[in-house]
């Protein structure tokens, strides 16, 4: 087990990408705390998952676009296990698309809060334990919507393109304490939201974006869960700062 002893933070970790990535870690080792912000349920299940395994989980409510419930988490997390050892920013939401010009400027924030400040909010607080480490991980889930940066979606775009800048800026400051700083960039994904997408794209459109993948599919939860348990782990110990894309081969 790779990560055997360690302790991660997934924020969003009740469900979808979160969802898988927390239950991957728990299978390399890890134990864990499943940041969420209304679904208890959701979390319990899978917090009651993730020690079927034989691991250890608590499921820690709070609303991490806010500056106090994300340090909130952290210090309940380090309270419990004594240590952190990972942070994934998973937290994220998806956007109305509209262009700018219709764009409301309550969406603009609602999504710029959760998709980047929480992420900024939660790698700041953390840091605090995290130094108390000789090394650490810190993982953000980013999408291809950054670099494609499509009209109509500028409230999401703009959140993951400075997801990805803060990715970079932190690899750099983080990386002589032996923190390293990486972000998964994946494409649709078979999650509630992913599936909320595709049925306001139409079927046409999915089907015309499926032929663009070269792998011929979308990704699911378990595919970002393996790639993350890699990027946290020694194998990748030489790696920081990167955008790792998951979209099958479109980009």
């Amino acid at each position: 087990m790779e990560l055997q002893g360690q302790v991660a933070v997934v924020t969003g970790g009740s469900r979808g990408i979160g969802q898988g990535i927390a239950l991957a870690l728990a299978e390399a080792g890890a134990d864990l705390v499943v940041n969420y912000r209304k679904d208890e349920r959701k979390a319990e299940e899978t917090v009651t998952r993730i020690k079927g395994m034989g691991r250890k989980a608590i499921a820690v409510q709070g609303d991490v676009s806010n500056f106090e419930a994300a340090r909130e988490v952290m210090r309940q997390a380090f309270h419990v296990f004594g240590r952190i050892d990972t942070l994934v920013n998973s937290a994220g939401i998806a956007s109305r698309g509209y262009f700018v010009e219709k764009t409301d400027v309550e969406e603009w924030t609602r999504v710029l809060a959760i998709n980047l400040n929480s992420a900024f909010f939660c790698s700041k607080c953390v840091l605090e334990y995290m130094h108390r480490n000789p090394k650490g991980n810190i993982l953000n889930i980013s999408s291809i919507g950054a670099s494609i940066l499509q009209a109509g979606h500028s409230p999401y775009a703009v959140s993951k393109a400075g997801l990805e800048a803060l990715t970079k800026v932190l690899a750099k400051e983080e990386g002589p304490r032996g923190i390293r700083v990486n972000a998964i960039a994946p494409g649709i994904t078979k999650t509630d939201m992913g599936d909320r997408l595709m049925k306001a794209m139409g079927e046409e459109s999915v089907i015309a974006r499926l032929k663009c993948i070269p792998l011929g599919r979308i990704a699911y939860p378990e595919d970002l869960g393996r790639l993350a348990v890699f990027l946290v782990s020694e194998k990748a110990s030489y790696i920081t700062g990167k955008i790792i894309y998951m979209d099958g081969g479109m980009l």
